[in-house]
């Protein structure tokens, strides 16, 4: 790869436009293809994606590159490979992204889809009729109304009944808006909050009418995508399978990235900002969906252990466990790494000390995710990150300088930077912090894009 025509291009795009980057109006911002199905949090711009794959694919020298997203979310960046027919990794430790990569990634016959889609409109008009067993977990009746678990019972044993797990995760999905937007509670926000009890009361959205709706969306989402791989020759003659390898995997990144032998060219993705705790709430705006859903339907690794609370998905993410106990003077040792980060955990251990061990445990996991994946790049191989900078106790967290400083640890060497106005805001402008004063802060507003190349070594 030609790393100077790369920072090249990526330079000449962000001079001809301030806000070249921030994909706003004309449609640009628009959620084509697969990309619609289902809200996840911080979802990518895939049109924005799918430029800055474009423009690494063009001085790309391997002609069949393996593309990773790490943090591969609702799966924009894996849609947006198969777009260019690249081979595909995407890891997650949310079982709900999970389900979305995968519905989003399986070439589903469209006739089949067309009739299943029939089919179980005709078996939901029948349970209608019929005495069911109700769908029950911990809490039902709190986040739920009598006539929400009553139709979400009758979907989830309609979606249960067909025999085709492919079909049945392409429901599961759509099925997942609708417990969303029926749920009690609030969607101002990523964070499971009740709504007031006068909201609940006078809620009047029906289930099963924004199943039907949503599917038909979703058909349509899906029929556009595969009818554009099918006429740029990205699947095979009779249109039943991707020409790529596709490779889903429900775990710990790290985990997977030590234990792989697999080596990438390319891989573009958005990591978390901070612990899912203070940041976005993955796990907590998951578990939700996650409970009506048949487990083996997802993954044969999903442990529903992870759901016993609201707090189990986020437990086992990135700087999910930052007690006194777990700060060890192995992870404070990322200090040592980064000047910047070293700075910042001194000021706010003068504002707000008890989110010292938040942001250390992030980083320091963070750092261990780097250097996992550092190994598994091949020399020359192009990383692209979208990153925002959160804050702490007012103090913005300056993740595009911290990123930089920690990649030089590990051969990853900055090719250019730029950035955007994030829009279609889901978090507020503002929000609360554990400060002494109980003050509020602002939310972030910008992200940043990092290109880096992994040096390539002399006995490589």
């Amino acid at each position: 790869m030609s790393i100077e025509n790369l920072k090249s291009k990526f330079n000449q795009l962000t001079l001809e436009s301030k806000d070249h980057w921030d994909y706003r109006g004309n449609r640009k911002s628009e959620r084509d293809y697969v990309h619609g199905f289902c809200t996840y949090p911080a979802m990518m711009v895939p049109k924005m994606q799918r430029e800055i794959l474009e423009v690494c694919l063009s001085q790309l020298e391997n002609e069949h590159p393996i593309l990773l997203d790490p943090f591969a979310g609702s799966g924009t960046i894996l849609v947006e490979g198969m777009l260019q027919g690249l081979d595909i990794v995407g890891i997650d430790v949310n079982p709900l992204a999970i389900l979305l990569c995968k519905t989003k990634t399986t070439i589903i016959n469209p006739e089949s889809l067309k009739q299943h889609t029939i089919t179980i409109k005709n078996e939901i008009t029948k349970l209608k009729e019929t005495k069911i067993l109700k769908h029950s977990f911990e809490g039902i009746e709190k986040w739920f109304t009598a006539q929400a678990i009553s139709d979400l019972s009758i979907l989830r044993n309609a979606i249960i009944k067909d025999n085709d797990i492919n079909i049945r995760r392409f429901f599961w999905a759509t099925f997942c808006e609708v417990v969303r937007i029926v749920s009690n509670s609030r969607d101002c926000t990523y964070k499971l909050h009740i709504k007031e009890q006068s909201d609940i009361d006078s809620y009047d959205k029906q289930a099963l009418e924004l199943f039907s709706k949503t599917l038909d969306f979703n058909v349509d989402k899906y029929l556009s995508f595969y009818n554009t791989l099918r006429a740029t020759g990205k699947l095979n003659k009779d249109g039943s399978l991707y020409r790529g390898k596709i490779k889903i995997i429900l775990g710990d990144s790290i985990k997977y990235l030590n234990h792989t032998k697999q080596k990438f060219d390319l891989i573009l993705t958005s990591p978390p900002y901070g612990d899912n705790h203070t940041t976005v709430s993955y796990g907590q705006y998951s578990v939700m969906p996650l409970r009506w859903i048949v487990c083996a339907d997802i993954d044969e690794a999903f442990d529903d252990k992870l759901l016993s609370t609201l707090y189990g998905i986020d437990n086992v993410s990135l700087g999910g466990k930052s007690t006194n106990q777990s700060m060890t003077k192995k992870r404070k040792s990322v200090l040592l790494k980064s000047q910047t980060l070293k700075l910042q955990s001194e000021k706010i251990q003068s504002l707000a000390a008890k989110q010292v061990n938040k942001l250390v445990a992030f980083y320091s996991d963070y750092d261990l995710f780097l250097s996992a994946i550092s190994k598994k790049m091949k020399p020359n191989a192009v990383s692209v990150w979208t990153l925002g900078n959160r804050q702490i106790a007012k103090q913005e967290i300056l993740m595009n300088n911290i990123m930089i400083e920690l990649c030089s640890n590990y051969q990853l060497s900055l090719v250019t930077g730029f950035t955007r106005k994030i829009l279609n805001k889901r978090m507020p402008e503002v929000s609360a912090y554990t400060g002494e004063n109980k003050e509020s802060q602002t939310t972030m507003t910008r992200e940043h894009i990092l290109v880096f190349a992994k040096e390539a070594q002399a006995n490589e």
